[in-house]
Parts: C-alpha cells; sequence; structure tokens
C-alpha cells in the first residue's frame, strides 16, 4: 500500500486524488464542497507563510481555497 500525503503537502501544478481523511473529525464543508474520496483535483495557488491553499477540482470551473489546517486533513495518492 502507498504512503499517503496530505493535500498541505503538495506544490502548485501538481495533481491528486482524494484518497479519504487523516481523521474522523473532519468539518461538514469539506463535505459540502465535493471534496469527497476518488475527486481529482489540482493545487493551482499556495500562500506563503502557512497560507491557504486553492485548488481546482476535476470537470468544476471553480476554484476552492481550504486553511493549512484543513488541507493537512485530507489525505492524496499522488497522480
Amino acid at each position: 500500500m502507498s504512503q499517503h500525503r496530505s493535500i498541505a503537502s503538495l506544490s502548485p501544478g501538481e495533481t491528486g486524488t482524494i484518497a479519504g481523511y487523516r481523521s474522523n473529525d473532519i468539518p461538514i464543508k469539506v463535505y459540502e464542497m465535493g471534496l469527497l474520496p476518488g475527486e481529482v483535483f489540482t493545487l493551482t495557488h499556495r500562500l506563503p507563510f502557512n497560507g491557504p491553499v486553492c485548488i481546482r477540482v476535476k470537470n468544476n470551473p471553480n476554484s476552492i481555497a481550504l486553511r493549512a489546517t484543513e488541507a493537512d486533513l485530507i489525505l492524496i495518492e499522488s497522480t
């Protein structure tokens, strides 16, 4: 089994697939934004000093901004 990283560990331009979550205490807004296992996304922007990250989910024209703490909860498989 491969080692899972979090969204927070990606660099701008990298693509990944959501594999699961680090804990069962995930904010409900993560689910409401459609960040479910199996979704493919690309990290588009990263703000400095451990700031928010911006991702774009495949087949969705909108970008999603996540706090660094939220991005660290979402585990991914790199593609």
